[in-house]
C-alpha cells in the first residue's frame, strides 16, 4: 500500500508538471497534488486532495467543494481524467467483459421500483444491490447509468445494507463513484471522504482487453438524509456527473 501511495504521488506530480507546461493555471493544478488517484478502493476514497478537493493542503484558491463557485475548466478536467485513465488502466479490483456492460447498465435491480418518467429508483428492501456504469454504451458523456436511467434519483431505506458495483466504460478517462452531502451546483474539486462510511468505489482507469474496470463496495445507509452521488474526478460533477441518493 505504501508503494502504491508513492507511485500515485509521483503520477500526480507528473500531471502537475504536464498541465503547467500546457499553459494551465498553476494554482488550479497543484491544488490536486495531494490527491490519491486509484491507490485505495472500497472503504477508502480514491479522491482529490488539496483545498479544492477537501484535502489537507493549504494556500490555494478559496473555492470550497460543492460551493457552486464560478471556476470551470472542462479542458483541464478532461486532461487530468485522461492521464489518470491511462495510468490506472488494468489496476481495477475487477474486470467486466465488454459484451456484458450494456446489459448491466439496463438491469433493473431486485426489490426496486423504477419510475422512468421521473427518473427515480426506489428500493423498499433492507438489502439493496445495483450496478452503476460510468458513460454506459450509448449514454451521454459525463453521466452515470443505473437500470437504463441517466443519473437517476436513488432512494433506499434507512439502515439498508447497500452493495454497489461500479463500472467505468469510458474509453479514455478515469471515473469514480462517491456519496457526498454536498449539493449542486458543484465546484471543480470535491471531497475525498464519502459522507456515508464506505460509500466510495475509488477511481477506475480505462478499459483494457480483459474488460471494463470495476469495483464492488458495500456500506450501510445508517443516517437518513438527502445526499448526492458524484464522480470525484476534478470537474466531472460540475459538468453533470451526479445524482441524488436519498436515505429515508
Amino acid at each position: 500500500m505504501q508503494r502504491n501511495r508513492i507511485i500515485t504521488a509521483a503520477f500526480v506530480a507528473g500531471l502537475t508538471i504536464a498541465a503547467m507546461s500546457a499553459g494551465y493555471v498553476t494554482a488550479q493544478v497543484t491544488a490536486y497534488s495531494g490527491g490519491n488517484y486509484g491507490s485505495h478502493y472500497g472503504n477508502s476514497a480514491a479522491g482529490l486532495g488539496g483545498p479544492m478537493g477537501g484535502g489537507p493542503m493549504g494556500g490555494a484558491p478559496s473555492e470550497s467543494p460543492g460551493s457552486g463557485n464560478k471556476f470551470s475548466d472542462p479542458s483541464l478536467a478532461h486532461f487530468i481524467a485522461q492521464k489518470a485513465g491511462a495510468r490506472l488502466a488494468g489496476e481495477a479490483p475487477q474486470d467486466v467483459p465488454a459484451g456484458q456492460v450494456k446489459a448491466l447498465s439496463k438491469q433493473v435491480p431486485g426489490g426496486a421500483a423504477v419510475d422512468r418518467r421521473s427518473g427515480r429508483i426506489t428500493f423498499t428492501t433492507t438489502t439493496v444491490s445495483f450496478t452503476v456504469v460510468a458513460i454506459a454504451p450509448g449514454a451521454p458523456d459525463m453521466t452515470f447509468t443505473v437500470a437504463g436511467l441517466s443519473n437517476p434519483t436513488i432512494t433506499v431505506p434507512r439502515g439498508a445494507r447497500v452493495t454497489v458495483r461500479f463500472v467505468n466504460n469510458d474509453s479514455d478517462e478515469a471515473h469514480g463513484w462517491l456519496i457526498t452531502d454536498n449539493r449542486p451546483p458543484f465546484g471543480f474539486g470535491q471531497p475525498a471522504v464519502p459522507a456515508i462510511a464506505g460509500a466510495s468505489a475509488g477511481v477506475i482507469g480505462n478499459p483494457v482487453s480483459a474488460g471494463d474496470g470495476a469495483n464492488t463496495i458495500r456500506f450501510t445507509a445508517t443516517s437518513a438524509g438527502d445526499y448526492q452521488y458524484i464522480c470525484p474526478m476534478p470537474g466531472h460533477a460540475q459538468m453533470g456527473m451526479h445524482g441524488a441518493f436519498i436515505v429515508r
